[in-house]
């Protein structure tokens, strides 16, 4: 597909996908808790999972908006490896069981890890017992 004539040179169009790379950084900045966050979390985190996936669409129409106003595919090259790279990284994060520091394997990934109760917080008392009604 032929945007027609580019409206930028070569070196305005590698500033401004450099630009559109800070700007993808912003949005997934936005979307998601920091790396290391996402790392120490339980593997196979589906909300982390679903912002990334907004995030990148997120980028991707971004993207194809300045390359269609600019009329150049270099921007949209780079502000997509960008993305690409970023969300790669976070896919990463979110694989990794904090236990081992390792990939978690596929099949092995939970979202929820099991109830044991040893990892949790007892819920607090509020006063309020089965049978009896607040007024």
């Amino acid at each position: 597909m032929d945007f027609g004539s580019s409206v930028l040179n070569p070196s305005q169009s590698v500033a401004i996908g450099i630009g559109l790379g800070a700007v993808d950084a912003f949005i997934f900045s936005a979307h998601l808790p920091n790396a290391a966050d996402v790392r120490t979390a339980q593997p196979g985190n589906n909300d982390v999972d679903a912002t990334r996936r907004q995030a990148v669409g997120l980028c991707i129409a971004v993207n194809g908006l300045v390359s269609v106003m600019t009329r150049n595919w270099d921007v949209f090259l780079i502000g997509g490896i960008v993305t690409v790279g970023i969300a790669f990284f976070y896919i990463h994060a979110n694989a990794v069981d904090p236990s081992t520091g390792k990939m978690a394997e596929p099949g092995n990934a939970k979202a929820v890890p099991d109830q044991d109760n040893a990892s949790t917080y007892p819920m607090a008392d509020y006063g309020y017992s089965s049978g009896t009604e607040a007024a």
